[in-house]
């Protein structure tokens, strides 16, 4: 599949599952989550979900990283120049909604070099860790900005795709995806 069929294919997916699907399916993703190991990473990004897109609700991974002691990290996005500034926020944070991505208020910022680990959104993703996006790059260029030792997560409800046929030299690949069903390594 191409990354425009696997984007129309995974959002009409995410559109037509029911509220009882979705909560399985969000159930599924956080029984994985829970067994990622996250011990070894100190700065962690995350990203905040999009309820109009039906993303994989982040906020139960958000609660966990405070608990665990981690600085979490989340993004600002800029539309018009196509990048996101990153901060580190604590529980205590205000958001606010900017084309409905919610976003902090407050923070300190953080430098996409300093992430050792970063919760990646998609639509879909491939066998060889290759993800879709929605089609903007803000994320293949924020994931190029990170050191060599970042790892980077994708959160999905579904299992991948067998190929993404027209990848770019410049699409990040995934380290790891969690989804409903289990935890994929690249």
């Amino acid at each position: 599949m191409t990354k425009a069929e696997i984007r129309q294919h995974y959002l009409n997916k995410r559109k037509h599952l029911s509220p009882q699907e979705m909560e399985n399916k969000q159930q599924g993703l956080m029984k994985y989550v829970a067994l990622f190991d996250l011990s070894s990473y100190a700065v962690v990004h995350l990203f905040l979900s999009i309820q109009k897109q039906r993303e994989p609700n982040t906020q139960p991974i958000m609660e966990n990283l405070f608990s665990l002691g981690k600085t979490v990290a989340v993004s600002q996005s800029d539309f018009t120049t196509k990048q996101m500034t990153h901060w580190a926020v604590s529980p205590e944070s205000f958001w606010q909604t900017n084309r409905g991505i919610p976003e902090p208020v407050k923070g300190t910022p953080v430098s996409p070099s300093s992430i050792d680990l970063v919760f990646v959104p998609l639509l879909g993703y491939d066998t060889k860790g290759q993800r879709v996006g929605y089609g903007q790059g803000f994320y293949d260029r924020f994931l190029s900005a990170c050191a060599p030792h970042t790892v980077f997560v994708g959160l999905s409800y579904f299992p991948p795709e067998a190929e993404i046929s027209d990848c770019e030299p410049t699409d990040i690949r995934l380290h790891h995806c969690i989804h409903s069903e289990g935890i994929v390594c690249f």
